[in-house]
């Protein structure tokens, strides 16, 4: 029923007069004035300074509008028009684009070689959505803890997590949570975890820096938070209007560099505060990274493998056995 009603509400929130057909309301599954939403911010901006003859974007929520983890339902229903979100959040309802977080190529050479096709194409069939745009390539992930621990047998441990890192963890020996971020600060504070997943971006936008004492290195994945079209809405769009969406869109993704910029600010506040790293080398480093690697596509291909094999060679060329 909480679900059934938060859609009943969305639906009133976004419904839109017939006239506005070139405005889109777009809803983010991150907290508004974190870090993650700081590619979507400069993506709207440059739609409503470049498209202004064709299409508008509003932004009018995050996940006190549509919870995180039902954003991805919403843009299949048609409730928002644009999400922007990562597929760790939408996991349930396309379980084969978990495989942007085992990319170990670009987004510009997945455009190239056909992976943001197949990818566009798994977006259409399981979501009824337009894969626009992949933001943050390039800022990884991290396991972050609490407590000082063996980062290869985490038996004992318990790790918030999202889907993007479930298989991964519990292979480590974790017992882990599903939580959104919105409500992980709590979590750590009652000790209900001890520790949690996430990017290089943001411990400290929500306090978690509070409570965390260790990042572990290296890092793992690829991070992404993608901006996601209703699919019929995208198909009512006219020419003019897909094609300046499309151009903003390739122009988000080579943004990249202003968030490695604040990566590396991020990690030196990091240290600064106190968070230690438990740094993994040689064949403990290759270990940590090929267990990350395996776990990620063992789990798509009990999840979903009609397109593994051809997911693995366009977004990970090197890895394919």
């Amino acid at each position: 029923m909480k679900t059934t009603f938060a859609f009943a509400t969305a639906a009133c929130l976004f419904a839109m007069p017939a006239f506005a057909q070139t405005s889109l309301r777009v809803v983010t599954a991150f907290p508004q004035g974190t870090m993650q939403n700081i590619p979507l911010t400069a993506f709207i901006d440059h739609v409503n300074e470049t498209c202004t003859d064709s299409v508008s974007l509003q932004l009018v929520g995050g996940p006190e509008a549509i919870p995180t983890f039902e954003l991805g339902e919403a843009v299949r229903r048609g409730v928002v028009d644009v999400g922007f979100s990562s597929q760790s959040f939408y996991t349930s309802v396309a379980p084969d684009a978990s495989a942007i977080r085992l990319s170990t190529n670009t987004v510009a050479e997945q455009r190239e070689n056909g992976g943001w096709e197949l990818l566009n194409q798994i977006h259409n069939e399981r979501m009824n959505a337009w894969y626009l745009a992949r933001t943050s390539e390039d800022i990884p992930f991290h396991l972050y803890l609490t407590e000082e621990a063996n980062p290869l047998d985490l038996t004992g441990v318990t790790l918030r997590i999202a889907p993007v890192y479930r298989a991964f963890f519990e292979d480590l020996g974790a017992t882990t949570v599903q939580i959104p971020p919105a409500e992980v600060y709590p979590a750590l504070e009652r000790g209900v975890v001890q520790g949690l997943g996430w990017t290089s971006l943001g411990l400290f936008d929500q306090g978690w820096d509070q409570h965390i004492r260790y990042r572990v290195e290296p890092a793992f994945y690829r991070s992404d938070t993608n901006v996601l079209i209703n699919l019929d809405r995208w198909n009512g769009l006219d020419a003019a209007a897909q094609e300046c969406l499309t151009d903003a869109g390739i122009w988000i993704e080579g943004q990249g560099g202003v968030l490695v910029d604040l990566q590396a600010e991020e990690l030196q506040r990091q240290a600064d505060a106190g968070v230690q790293v438990i740094t993994l080398e040689g064949e403990q480093r290759a270990e940590f990274l090929r267990r990350a690697s395996d776990a990620g596509w063992a789990e798509l291909e009990r999840l979903q493998p009609e397109h593994v094999t051809e997911l693995r060679a366009l977004l990970a060329p090197e890895a394919t056995q």
